[in-house]
């Protein structure tokens, strides 16, 4: 670093004061830190970076993660086996179970920028675990009825609204003080855990119901991994907000709180239409949840029940098949490949899904269906690793969390929508038929990218030289 105060005369004494003071960083935007070190001891006060707090971020990441997928096989069981409610109901139960995510994202993204992110998640989580246990007292007395069983499973999802952000925006804190300090890295890494922890918490469900554990044990093993993810929280350093160093008053107590939380918000969403590498990237991923997300989520269930005659077991297997590829591809990228040209693996990767509809489209046997999820998975980790961590290496740190909380509306919001066309779709074609739809509609999506944006052309970016004043 080298920093000039003035002229000098030859002696190398200062002869001019008041000049402006200038000097030349070298900014590595995977750290987006810049080192201004005046003297030898304030180098060597640098705390030495480890991998103790990224392991601990990691550990309540999968127990978070590992509860939801409890959850996954619990919310169907109840439902359809338990409450034995009809076909039209289950849909009920299922949208009120994914609007909260689509309906509050952006306030979580809000409130976790305004917030300490390590306390406030351990809040959140511990938030997350009451209506869990409310239900587990409904079960354990047998008075469980659908309406409390979709509020408490509204009420998780509320909290989960809050909680992804929040933990979205610190993984970039937490990345940036490992050795190698690469967010790419630590975003596969974590896409990793979380879908194995997944597929492992759905291998907890099914095997507790295989052997008939009472319902309430299961819901409280599942409470008791959101307590274990809140407790590996307060083994991470603090996370204060980066925003507040710039806004003395950042709740705006002398005007509308209303007014200035959607003024947030917006700030938000004006950051991503004005960036020329996030806006494609959750563009796309949006386009992904419509024609994707609904055949998962609809289209295969009645897939395997009216084609294949199956039962929810199948369905469970397809979905951990597809969490496994998923594991597998994200662990692969952060252990073996570092890829450079991230919008072209994206782009490709979507072609993945596209592949599988259309073998699905003959009819194949159940266990190629499996493959396909295996194979299907193994492309989803690519793009999402990749389009993650485009997000996360572009985001400014006093945006960060709204910004991924509008990620996630990208990713998660098609969800709904495409499960309602999915569902209409499969109804007047057939389940055989109405999988090419989305397939074409992912042909157009693909080449309208590839025309109109410059996602295709997308790369890492390089340690770049900047010249700062003062």
């Amino acid at each position: 670093m080298h920093v000039t105060a003035g002229p000098r005369n030859r002696s190398g004494q200062v002869i001019a004061a008041g000049r402006r003071l200038s000097f030349t960083a070298r900014i590595t935007p995977l750290t987006s830190m810049v080192a201004v070190t005046p003297n030898d001891s304030q180098e060597n006060a640098t705390p030495p970076r480890t991998w103790r707090e990224f392991s601990w971020y990691v550990g309540g990441h999968g127990f978070y993660f590992a509860s939801q997928g409890i959850q996954a096989v619990m919310f169907p069981y109840l439902v359809t086996f338990l409450l034995r409610m009809p076909a039209d109901m289950v849909g009920v139960g299922q949208m009120f179970a994914m609007l909260p995510m689509f309906g509050l994202v952006l306030f979580g993204g809000m409130s976790a920028d305004r917030s300490e992110l390590r306390m406030h998640l351990i809040r959140l989580q511990f938030l997350a675990s009451l209506p869990m246990i409310l239900l587990s007292i409904f079960l354990f007395t047998d008075t469980l009825t659908f309406v409390w069983l979709v509020a408490c499973v509204s009420a998780v999802g509320c909290a989960g609204a809050f909680i992804m952000p929040a933990r979205d925006s610190l993984l970039s804190r937490v990345a940036t003080r490992t050795p190698h300090g690469d967010i790419q890295r630590a975003v596969t890494m974590s896409t990793a855990a979380q879908f194995g922890s997944q597929f492992i918490g759905m291998w907890v469900g099914i095997i507790c119901l295989s052997f008939n554990v009472p319902l309430t044990v299961i819901m409280l093993i599942a409470v008791s991994f959101y307590m274990v993810s809140a407790y590996c929280g307060t083994y991470v350093s603090p996370a204060p907000p980066e925003v507040m160093a710039r806004d003395p008053d950042p709740y705006n107590r002398t005007g509308s709180f209303v007014g200035r939380m959607f003024e947030q918000i917006h700030e938000g969403l004006r950051e991503v239409w004005r960036s020329p590498r996030m806006f494609p990237v959750i563009l796309m991923m949006f386009c992904g949840g419509i024609l994707f997300m609904g055949v998962f989520t609809v289209h295969l269930q009645l897939l395997v029940r009216d084609v294949y005659g199956g039962d929810v077991r199948d369905y469970m297997f397809i979905s951990m098949w597809f969490m496994v590829g998923i594991s597998v591809s994200a662990l692969v990228l952060s252990q073996v490949l570092h890829i450079r040209r991230q919008g072209r693996a994206m782009m490709l990767s979507f072609t993945g899904g596209t592949i599988v509809m259309v073998i699905l489209h003959f009819h194949p046997p159940i266990q190629a269906v499996y493959g396909l999820a295996l194979f299907w998975g193994l492309t989803s980790g690519i793009s999402m690793s990749m389009s993650r961590s485009i997000v996360q290496e572009a985001a400014t740190d006093s945006h960060r969390a709204r910004i991924m909380s509008i990620y996630t509306l990208g990713f998660l919001g098609g969800g709904p929508l495409g499960a309602l066309l999915m569902g209409y779709t499969t109804k007047h074609l057939g389940a055989l038929d109405a999988v090419l739809v989305p397939a074409a509609g992912m042909v157009i999506v693909w080449i309208c990218m590839f025309v109109f944006t410059d996602l295709w052309k997308l790369t890492r970016p390089d340690p770049v030289s900047k010249t700062y004043e003062i």
